[in-house]
């Protein structure tokens, strides 16, 4: 599987993890903007549907996710789905990073053994 174009494959779905990751941190930026949504009657709310829809952030993320999808389909072409979609769990140890770097949050010593035995995963996965 380690062919010119597995490595392909593998690239593109490296960088869907980290668009993905990013289209999430720019997701909470936009949601941590607005206020706060207690309940299905504050989601539902006219001005809740549309500042979420306006937000330059909600958008910027959705994009994110629609580029992540085309390179997704065409790493799709290649590799085994049974392969690939664990691979996206690294979503969890790239959003970790970013979530500190962008959002300054706090990531426990709890949160980071589940991303410690995620990554593992991903590594036993890879060998298959």
């Amino acid at each position: 599987m380690k062919d010119g174009r597995s490595v392909f494959a593998i690239t593109l779905v490296l960088i869907c993890v980290l668009v993905g990751a990013f289209g999430q941190i720019t997701w909470k930026q936009g949601m941590s903007s607005m206020e706060k949504i207690n309940g299905f009657d504050d989601l539902l709310k006219f001005k809740t549907i549309s500042n979420i829809i306006i937000n330059k952030y909600i958008v910027l993320g959705v994009l994110l996710y629609g580029f992540a999808f085309i390179l997704w389909l065409a790493a799709m072409s290649t590799l085994d789905i049974s392969f690939m979609y664990p691979m996206l769990s690294l979503a969890y140890v790239a959003t970790a990073f970013m979530a500190i770097i962008f959002l300054g949050e706090h990531v426990s010593m709890f949160r980071w053994m589940g991303i410690i035995m995620v990554v593992l995963g991903c590594f036993f996965i890879s060998r298959s």
